[in-house]
């Protein structure tokens, strides 16, 4: 093999393993509850709650074609009453899939959960949610991307001639996560949430560099190398109180941390009831995440519908190549109400003589 296929061997799986130490995050993480806490299944008043989330990232930087792109679909719902009258059991699915750079690397992953939300008083003011999460992953190598031994001697790509180098073009994995969530309502105006999750807890093989032996030959056909997908920790909170009758104040952070790298958010969200008979609330606010992004959200509540836009501001390094352009997101959920009608015996009313 010659140096410039050596070399390029070692950028792209140097490439590989920066990608795979990075997993999805999204600036309205409130608005993506199976992704921030498995826990978070089924915490809600309704029958069915479905929604999905769109993040495009680095537009301004790659080309659209190259440019980061993760969406998201989610379905969850309170299913059964649990072991006591106060407690009830919740379930969702999502699935999600991430697409990064100019090699086209692909992240995907269905997951189920369950969770038991735990009153912990006889009127549920403060319940405890307790959840975990089951998935199979997958990433795959995107079938454009151009190896180096398929340029001529002349720098022109052609097409058909042979990948060679020790990278695989896709891998699987099993991915388990777990979580825990405390609600508590402090009085009839304010209520506030903590949790802590865990994701990717039995660290699942899912290395795109080969394995191959040390000092031998590169194989033809290489097998998926034992590079694990490192565990994410989360911890996250929200605090909503009621002002007065027509404004809300609505703060929330985030903190995670995935092999050596943190991310802080901080987020101060205002929400303003605009039509009491319809239902419509406006959420206007600003958040920053630590030595990355300002962050401008914008949101609108219309009855069981919640829709909500992002605009990530870059300020970290990046912000020359990107000229202040960072991500951007657009987010909706909607709950779905199905009651048994109520049955009204008629009562006959017969006169007294």
């Amino acid at each position: 093999m010659h140096v410039r296929k050596l070399l390029f061997l070692f950028t792209l799986v140097l490439l590989v393993s920066n990608l795979s130490a990075q997993d999805i995050h999204f600036t309205q993480f409130y608005m993506s509850p199976l992704t921030t806490n498995p826990a978070m299944s089924g915490k809600f008043e309704g029958t069915v709650r479905i929604g999905g989330i769109y993040r495009g990232q680095w537009a301004s930087v790659l080309s659209g074609s190259d440019s980061y792109k993760t969406p998201s679909v989610w379905a969850d719902a309170p299913i059964i009453r649990g072991i006591r009258k106060q407690d009830w059991i919740g379930v969702g699915l999502m699935f999600f899939t991430d697409k990064a750079g100019e090699i086209g690397l692909k992240h995907s992953a269905p997951k189920l959960s369950a969770t038991y939300h735990l009153a912990l008083d006889k009127k549920g003011n403060s319940v405890l949610s307790i959840g975990g999460q089951y998935g199979k992953g997958s990433r795959k190598l995107g079938d454009n991307r151009q190896y180096e031994d398929g340029f001529n001697d002349q720098g022109v790509y052609q097409n058909g001639l042979s990948k060679e180098g020790n990278v695989v073009d896709d891998a699987s994995y099993t991915d388990i996560d777990a979580g825990i969530v405390l609600t508590t309502k402090l009085n009839k105006q304010m209520d506030m949430n903590i949790g802590f999750s865990m994701f990717h807890i039995n660290e699942g093989k899912y290395s795109l560099a080969g394995s191959s032996d040390p000092g031998g030959p590169v194989p033809t056909n290489p097998t998926a190398g034992n590079a694990q997908i490192p565990r994410r920790i989360v911890i996250h909170g929200q605090f909503n109180a009621e002002l007065n009758d027509r404004w809300s104040l609505n703060p929330a952070f985030q903190f995670q941390s995935m092999s050596g790298a943190d991310e802080i958010q901080l987020q101060g969200m205002m929400g303003y009831l605009f039509d009491p008979q319809k239902d419509i609330t406006f959420n206007f606010g600003l958040g920053y995440r630590l030595r990355d992004a300002v962050q401008a959200i914008l949101g609108m509540k219309y009855k069981d519908l919640r829709v909500g836009l992002a605009y990530d501001i870059n300020t970290s390094d990046l912000n020359t190549a990107s000229s202040y352009r960072g991500g951007f997101e657009l987010a909706a959920n909607y709950i779905i109400r199905i009651y048994k009608p109520a049955i009204i015996k008629p009562k006959v009313l017969c006169p007294r003589f």
